[in-house]
């Protein structure tokens, strides 16, 4: 299929343009700062398009409005250009300690002052904050742009790091107090980030930075809205359709179908105060419309960015942290919190009191789902964050950085398959590999939401509590040709099983949980699992796990 334009494969904003490429035309948003002096910052995770606004801004204060014909910006912007000093952190985040970090940042505020048509004093200086100084001091008031990408990239690297997260934190304040002192030569300041280090002095000398980040005026400003997916990607999403009935050897896909599956998998993220403003993730978006073949399957899991080693180890330390009633809580991904705003921005004096669940939401694992005066009510953006987030909930129930790969294929293909024996044993495998600790203190519905995590880790669709046409059932599960509805019992006497297995199939004849409005073949199971965790008898039998499962 020949497109009229091709997908973004860069962040470059002129190499977009010149190669005719896709550009989301945020720019009317953009000219309401961007005639201010700011500084302004704004947070939004990763691979939501930040690099791309950088980079908008860039092109536009250094080269004025050439590239921008046709866009809405053009009839509102009459600035001149400036040198434009544009750092990505992202670029030497990783590196082995506070040394190298300052030579690197260094070297690359040498670059891009000398890009920008500044040049680099020639004096021996020891850190990046003398080295802007001496090298802007003579410059023209008002002459220089300054344009930082993911600033708290290098923070965010070590946090589990005190001692180099506070040297780095020096490095960073120090230089943002000398941009602060020399307020005067800068005509523009735009920061971006993931996460909002607000109470540890890195920003401490901008006493009137302007966040962005809740502003309801940009609360589309990253991010695709549903309007701009029909205008901008129209003929890809119908291709789509066409690439994805040819591969199934279907006629179900329609235009709105694929739209809905969409919407389901990588849409439901609001970012301002007031709920108002749905966006999609762009990099997913993109990402399925350059291969829609390969199906609606997790990309901003695969880019990286959903398993980053700091939000694992304070996901491990949130859970240390949890009694057993919060701990049973935890894993059920389907359930919102309820936080106020400040909390998702807390005060940082410590690294360890950084709050998990604003952790969950500056990394985009949450999103504002509510609100109600200040008050955010936080939740799961979408299935492909579902996934993302069930696979790392799973490592530390089972303590197996492997699990994921050792169950997937054989989990999805038995379902698939329709094979309830193997499926019974699979369960069993994986339930061996939850912990003790894990397991002891579970419930009902605890054990009901780990199936629905191992189902979802291992790219089933599976929901909990679904409601039916009489009743909820415990976990519903979608695999191929075949909808699953299982309902779940738990005992801790082998001597009630069958009564058990005769209650879960009972209660799914009762409430009619086979009734489904689906073109899938629904298969309702019963299953019993035995929990001998808390037995004082000695065993040898399993501390858990399924005794029967069978089709109803």
């Amino acid at each position: 299929m020949e497109f009229t334009k091709l997908l973004p494969d860069t962040t470059d904003f002129r190499e977009l343009i010149d190669n005719n490429c896709i550009y989301v035309d945020k720019t009317a948003e953009i000219s309401q700062f961007a005639v201010k002096k700011g500084p302004f910052f704004i947070s939004r995770p990763r691979r939501f398009g930040k690099s791309t606004l950088i980079n908008t801004l860039h092109e536009l204060f250094a080269h004025g409005i050439e590239k921008f014909k046709g866009l809405e910006i053009e009839p509102l912007w009459d600035d001149k250009t400036y040198k434009v000093v544009h750092l990505d952190f992202s670029k030497f985040k990783d590196v082995p300690s506070s040394s190298s970090f300052n030579k690197d940042f260094m070297d690359s505020l040498r670059f891009s002052l000398q890009r920008a048509g500044i040049e680099p004093t020639k004096e021996q200086v020891d850190f990046p904050a003398k080295l802007l100084e001496k090298s802007i001091e003579n410059e023209d008031d008002g002459a220089v742009v300054l344009l930082v990408d993911e600033y708290d990239a290098p923070l965010t690297a070590v946090l589990n790091d005190s001692n180099e997260f506070e040297d780095r934190r020096k490095i960073l304040s120090n230089f943002y107090l000398t941009v602060k002192s020399f307020d005067g030569k800068f005509r523009f300041i735009f920061v971006t980030g993931v996460t909002y280090y607000s109470h540890t002095s890195i920003f401490s000398a901008f006493n009137n930075l302007k966040d962005l980040t809740l502003d309801l005026r940009y609360g589309a400003l990253l991010g695709y809205t549903s309007e701009e997916l029909e205008l901008y990607f129209g003929e890809y999403i119908d291709n789509a359709v066409e690439v994805l009935n040819k591969k199934y050897h279907t006629e179900r896909y329609s235009h709105d179908v694929v739209v809905s599956e969409l919407k389901r998998n990588y849409d439901g993220y609001s970012f301002d105060e007031e709920c108002m403003h749905h966006v999609y993730n762009p990099w997913s978006i993109v990402n399925f419309f350059d291969a829609p073949v390969r199906g609606f399957i997790p990309y901003w899991v695969s880019s990286g960015c959903a398993t980053p080693t700091f939000l694992v180890n304070y996901l491990k330390q949130g859970l240390k942290k949890y009694n057993v009633d919060e701990l049973q809580s935890l894993p059920s991904i389907d359930s919102t919190v309820n936080k106020v705003s400040d909390k998702l921005y807390p005060v940082i004096d410590k690294i360890a009191d950084i709050d998990l669940f604003a952790i969950l939401y500056q990394a985009g694992y949450f999103c504002i789902k509510g609100v109600n005066r200040k008050i955010f009510q936080i939740g799961i953006p979408n299935l492909e964050v579902k996934q993302a987030y069930s696979e790392i909930l799973l490592r530390l129930l089972t303590n197996n950085n492997d699990v994921q790969e050792k169950f997937s294929t054989s989990l999805y293909d038995v379902l698939c398959e329709n094979n309830l024996n193997k499926l019974k044993d699979i369960f069993n495998c994986f339930i061996k590999e939850l912990s003790y600790e894990t397991v002891k203190n579970f419930n009902e519905a605890c054990f009901r939401d780990v199936l629905k995590l191992a189902m979802l880790t291992f790219n089933v669709t599976a929901s909990t509590e679904v409601i039916g046409a009489f009743g909820r059932a415990d976990i519903t599960a979608e695999a191929g040709d075949y909808l699953y509805v299982f309902e779940l019992k738990v005992t801790d006497n082998s001597k009630d099983i069958d009564t058990k297995l005769t209650e879960a199939k009972e209660q799914i004849i009762k409430n009619k949980y086979a009734r489904r409005l689906t073109d899938k073949t629904v298969v309702p199971v019963a299953l019993v699992l035995e929990n001998n965790s808390k037995s004082k008898e000695k065993t040898d039998a399993p501390v858990c796990e399924i005794v029967a499962l069978e089709k109803v």
